[in-house]
């Protein structure tokens, strides 16, 4: 069983490490913010399985329920300053057009 997981976390790390060519490539905020959201919650699977691995499930536990939310409330900030953003320059554009 330690096996599988060995080979399951060797896989999560190599999908991880293959999600960064995107990230960089992408020429979108939008994109290269969700590309971060699913790289978090690959971290967070990879922090459980090395729980799993080591022997140790409820020290990595933590660490990835604390990883997640830092990591959910990061998202809310950034998401609530992308909308704002958006929202006064498409308000701009069209009190402009009229």
């Amino acid at each position: 069983m330690k096996t599988f997981f060995i080979c399951y976390l060797i896989g999560m790390i190599l999908l991880t490490l293959l999600m960064l060519i995107p990230l960089f490539k992408e020429e979108s905020v939008y994109n290269r913010f969700v590309g971060i959201l699913v790289m978090c919650t690959n971290v967070i699977l990879i922090l459980v399985l090395i729980g799993f691995v080591d022997g140790r499930k409820d020290m990595y536990v933590d660490i990835a329920i604390s990883y997640a939310i830092l990591g959910f409330i990061s998202s809310v900030i950034v998401a609530k300053f992308l909308g704002s953003t958006g929202n006064k320059k498409s308000r701009g554009g069209e009190k402009n057009g009229n």
